[in-house]
């Protein structure tokens, strides 16, 4: 059978995604879902659309896209959803890329970058990090002319750092105009540095780049699966012709509308991250671990033993983490920031792992 398929697929490795938990107790801070749930007034709209089911959804998630186009201060057509930002990755990469050409890629970074460079039979370029950051000197030597198109994860998942405004504008400065620069800011509305570039400002000065957003962690619908795109018309209207027609349902084009607007839950979110982390650090920091301050929903721990070991210990213990082994990170774990209950679950587990249980 091996004839009938394409070959790049034997590159292509499968995605590894984070443990559910099926034992009563046990918390999950391993995905960087919202620890609050999904926001009330998206499952109010979602209750309310089900009843609409047997009609197709909207195939261009029109007024989704009018409510972001206000919000954010963009033309509703710059505009692209998606089934979670994922999807709009890949119709970017179909839409984009010739066999061929090379994608720059950070290294211990998400999977699902080289996974639709490869897909689309793209030439994925390593970077290496730099002291867990995203080396964008580094990123702009190694573009060569068969460079189609960077990916760039900011706040960058897993470690949760940032490249900041100047850095960023003195990257661009060295990019030839002919790459497109995608942007992937899942976590942007947990940041709180100043420093932090806002990536529709680059668009609005008519620069390559895609900017990607989704409803699946600030808004707490990851089960929903809604995202979108930003980027000047001149691209997004030839990812309008990749896009599979009503690839967003009609619950997560309510439930996302609704959760747009929904104040009250977002103010909380964000709150509780903020409180969340700040414990997380005093806690990390009596048991002398080494970890990244973060501007995301999770923290970075480089635990110098094997994460794997610590994830079956962890979850003993009853909470599940992200090992980072498959970020090529086998040290180094990711939790997710909780809720107070959880948060403290989570240290109990770890001091008792580290200095057992009599401390």
């Amino acid at each position: 059978m091996e004839e009938f398929i394409r070959p790049t697929l034997k590159n292509i490795k499968d995605y590894v995604p984070g443990k559910t938990p099926k034992e009563p107790g046990v918390i999950k801070l391993a995905s960087n879902e919202n620890p609050h749930g999904p926001s009330p007034a998206a499952l109010a709209a979602i209750a309310k659309e089900s009843k609409n089911l047997e009609v197709y959804p909207d195939q261009k998630s029109i007024l989704l896209r009018e409510a972001l186009a206000k919000k954010l201060g963009v033309k509703d057509d710059c505009i692209i959803v998606g089934n979670g930002s994922d999807e709009i990755m890949q119709i970017a990469a179909a839409t984009f890329i010739k066999p061929g050409e090379e994608v720059i890629v950070p290294k211990n970074t998400f999977s699902l970058y080289e996974f639709f460079a490869r897909l689309f039979d793209g030439v994925p370029v390593f970077v290496d990090l730099k002291n867990h950051e995203q080396d964008l000197d580094a990123i702009a030597t190694a573009v060569t002319k068969k460079t189609k198109m960077i990916f760039l994860c900011n706040p960058h998942n897993p470690t949760g750092t940032i490249i900041t405004k100047k850095s960023f504008e003195g990257f661009l400065k060295k990019i030839p105009d002919n790459i497109l620069i995608i942007l992937d800011e899942a976590y942007g509305e947990y940041v709180e540095s100043k420093e932090f570039p806002d990536g529709l400002q680059y668009i609005k000065e008519g620069k390559n780049i895609l900017v990607l957003r989704t409803f699946s962690k600030f808004h707490g619908l990851a089960g929903l699966r809604a995202g979108y795109g930003v980027a000047k018309s001149e691209l997004t209207r030839y990812m309008f012709r990749v896009k599979p027609p009503f690839n967003v349902s009609r619950l997560a084009q309510a439930g996302a509308l609704a959760a747009l607007g929904d104040k009250a839950f977002l103010d909380k979110t964000y709150e509780t991250n903020v409180s969340g982390k700040k414990y997380l650090y005093q806690e990390l920091d009596k048991l002398g671990l080494e970890y990244k301050k973060t501007e995301a929903n999770f923290i970075f721990i480089n635990l110098k033993k094997s994460a794997d070991e610590v994830f079956v210990s962890m979850m003993r213990a009853g909470v599940i983490i992200r090992p980072l082994t498959s970020f090529g990170l086998p040290q180094c774990i990711r939790v997710s920031i909780g809720t107070k209950g959880q948060n403290e679950k989570f240290v109990a587990g770890l001091r008792n792992l580290f200095f057992g249980k009599h401390t």
